[in-house]
């Protein structure tokens, strides 16, 4: 492994979007400096040999030979956009890993049996069109072109109306992975979380992906002047919604150790004056869990209490359903070799599920799929203060490798 080379790809692929004034990343879906970074990734693959192509939703696909070519494909990926002043890190080790695989395997001469296909998938994150994974999900069939037309960003542009100038001519190349047709999907990333470094691990090994299911939530109560209305005539907005923020964190504190995770991450308050009665409210919900069932239940917990809480403070609301991911399980076979692989290494490992949802859950249904997993300083990520040392990179990035040349062996056999 050529582990400068990956650190110097970091740096050059963060420098097309980094903001001076706090180190964050932006390279925001479909943006310049993301779409600059598919470009340039496309590039570095093309010099390691690699066919490259742009499919319709922009993501990059790079293939290399392997020695029979209607063998089923490894395919091997991650994202390359990011969340607004995001980190360094997330999405982008998995790519930059996928392109060192390659790379190790020409400086060594190594022929696999199985074809190899590296991604860099676009639309991951759902910063800008409020649904995740996006581009993987088009690769996969989970959406549509139709379905774009129908998914718009914060400022109203349609995803479909956003994607369609920037796609290019595939030359008579698949645009969709079906069923069967792949022999295993895998993915390295940051954990996003603080399980393997509370626990001195150097790699996690994926089992489940707790996916989301998300809302937006607006809340009507009736402007007014702060200092003319009196308390009990007030309809706030405002302290509706906090009450119903504080019963959704109580109610994913109650779940706990089923696995629940309940978040608000966004508020947007109306008038958002210091002398008027809040009038509207908008949040947005997201809720995840591991255990379909249990998350559902979570849901309908929710729903309830916005009901109570807004019809006690005499205000109306709109619940809309922005959609949801199934929770996923992964292959046990695909897990086994990359513990074969950190016994080798003597690396400390741990098989844990993630609370964040990846491209690799969209891969589970059609064909075999694993997650490896680095630690992250103090787990933070989706922050500027996202960090990662040499070593936990070198060191995922060797097991990357060591698993892939074994799953795309012909005597690999992968099913449960």
């Amino acid at each position: 492994m050529n582990l400068q080379n990956v650190l110097d790809n970091f740096q050059t692929f963060n420098n097309f979007a980094r903001n001076e004034r706090n180190g964050g990343i932006n390279r925001i879906a479909f943006t310049h400096p993301e779409r600059l970074a598919a470009l340039k990734f496309s590039m570095l693959c093309q010099k390691a040999g690699l066919d490259v192509y742009f499919d319709f939703f922009g993501n990059v696909i790079a293939r290399r030979e392997g020695k029979d070519p209607s063998l089923k494909p490894v395919v091997l990926g991650s994202h390359i956009d990011t969340v607004k002043d995001g980190g360094q890190y997330d999405g982008l080790l998995g790519v930059l890993a996928a392109l060192e695989v390659i790379e190790h395997l020409n400086a060594h001469q190594i022929e696999t049996d199985h074809p190899i296909i590296v991604i860099a998938f676009a639309c991951e994150e759902s910063t800008r069109f409020n649904e995740a994974t996006l581009g993987s999900k088009y690769l996969t069939g989970k959406m549509t072109k139709n379905d774009m037309k129908h998914i718009k960003d914060n400022e109203g542009n349609i995803l479909y109306d956003v994607v369609e100038p920037l796609s290019q001519d595939m030359h008579g190349k698949a645009a969709l992975f079906e069923r069967n047709q792949i022999k295993a999907f895998l993915e390295l990333h940051i954990e996003q979380g603080p399980i393997l470094e509370k626990n001195d691990k150097d790699i996690g090994i994926v089992t489940d992906i707790a996916a989301p299911h998300r809302f937006k939530l607006s809340i009507q109560g009736v402007t007014s002047h702060s200092g003319s209305t009196p308390m009990p005539m007030r309809i706030d907005a405002l302290t509706a919604s906090s009450e119903i923020i504080l019963s959704i964190e109580s109610i994913g504190q109650a779940y706990h150790d089923q696995g629940i995770v309940t978040t608000v991450g966004y508020a947007n308050v109306y008038p958002n004056t210091m002398n008027a009665i809040p009038g509207e409210v908008t949040l947005l919900i997201d809720i995840r869990g591991k255990d379909l069932a249990v998350r559902e239940q979570v849901v309908t917990e929710i729903q309830q209490q916005i009901q109570t809480i807004t019809q006690k403070r005499k205000t109306v609301y709109h619940l809309e359903d922005l959609g949801q991911d199934d929770p996923r399980s992964f292959n046990h076979k695909m897990a086994q070799i990359t513990e074969q692989s950190c016994l080798q290494s003597d690396y400390s490992f741990r098989y844990m599920y993630s609370g964040a949802g990846h491209d690799a859950m969209n891969f589970a249904p059609i064909c075999p799929t694993s997650m490896i997993f680095i630690p992250c300083k103090k787990g933070i990520s989706h922050s500027p203060e996202e960090s990662v040392t040499e070593q936990q990179i070198a060191k995922g990035i060797q097991v990357y490798i060591d698993t892939t040349i074994e799953l795309a062996k012909l005597e690999t056999i992968l099913e449960d």
